[in-house]
């Protein structure tokens, strides 16, 4: 009586063999090129809804950065989301969490960054849309004037140029060294709550801007404003540089006995200036460039830099273009 609960070997046998010919005859019998059109058809699906929610997150973004309540509001219902979870429980903690950090939301330092970090994560959503809506040159340089103005020391002064900035000002009740709760506009875009509560990262992985703080004027200056202006020809880039420079020149006066002034005098500013010089030379005042370098060579003989720059140069002016004139305008 027990063996007649199990099934004999043989209808097993049989039973296995007859799956696996349905499955051959299943593979065989494809359609190539209905599963070709089919595959079409899902990629323009797949296409069509990360546009549409690309060009949604930047226009609400957008219109939300345009106002610093709106742009608090929309930060913190995001942070919302993404740290403490859409349920009852989780909105109790958030609640509490908004009571503990009454004094930080409230600043004004902390609306300056979140309305900053806004504006940064909805044109990086619009460059990833590309196809005509992608900032402008000078829209990353406005946005970049922005930024700069709206903080007390824009930039430490330091050598070499170009390592993690620290930010001009903490916000209140932040602890140094340690992440801060509502304080992820520090952190590179991909990480920010607006973009993880939308879901847009896989849509953002391939955009270098992505991957920059909002909060950080000289990794945005560099890795951003410099190429998008350059590529664009865009002569503001000029301004902007001298802002830059006259800003660290300043900062630079009031930290007279400093060895970061000291640095930044003798390594850092030659630096800065002869990348200016590149910029000149890159958006087509080839003649005033070489000039600008050329004196730059003059005044800081000593720099760990000379024989590169020297090389550079000497290669610039021995190509077919124009003489280098006695002055620059």
């Amino acid at each position: 009586m027990r063996a007649s609960r199990f099934l004999p070997l043989g209808w097993i046998i049989f039973a296995s063999v007859a799956l696996t010919a349905s499955i051959s005859r299943s593979e065989s019998t494809l359609n190539r090129a209905k599963a070709l059109e089919e595959l079409k058809t899902i990629e323009q699906k797949n296409e069509k809804a990360t546009l549409d929610l690309l060009e949604k997150s930047a226009k609400d973004l957008g219109e939300a950065g345009s106002d610093k309540s709106k742009a608090v509001q929309v930060y913190l219902e995001s942070y919302r989301n993404v740290e403490f979870g859409r349920t009852q429980d989780g909105d109790s903690r958030y609640q509490q969490w908004k009571t503990d950090n009454k004094e930080k939301i409230t600043s004004p330092d902390f609306a300056n960054a979140v309305q900053a970090h806004v504006q940064y994560v909805a044109l990086v959503c619009r460059e990833a849309i590309g196809e005509g809506q992608a900032p402008r040159a000078e829209e990353w340089g406005k946005f970049w004037e922005n930024l700069f103005a709206s903080k007390d020391v824009p930039e430490v002064l330091g050598y070499p140029t170009g390592k993690k900035e620290k930010s001009g000002k903490r916000a209140p009740g932040a602890k140094k060294g340690a992440k801060s709760a509502g304080e992820d506009y520090d952190r590179a875009v991909l990480e920010s709550p607006l973009v993880r509560d939308r879901q847009l990262q896989g849509f953002l992985e391939s955009i270098p801007s992505a991957e920059i703080s909002s909060n950080s004027v000289e990794e945005i200056f560099n890795k951003v404003v410099r190429p998008k202006m350059v590529q664009a020809k865009n002569v503001n880039l000029v301004r902007l540089w001298d802002q830059r420079i006259a800003s660290l020149d300043a900062q630079a006066e009031k930290e007279s006995k400093t060895l970061g002034s000291d640095d930044y005098r003798a390594l850092q500013k030659p630096e800065l200036l002869w990348q200016r010089a590149d910029d000149l030379e890159k958006i087509g005042q080839q003649e005033t460039a070489w000039a600008r370098k050329l004196e730059i060579l003059r005044n800081f003989p000593y720099h760990p830099r000379i024989s590169d720059w020297i090389a550079e140069l000497k290669t610039s002016l021995s190509s077919d273009s124009p003489s280098l004139p006695d002055k620059g305008p």
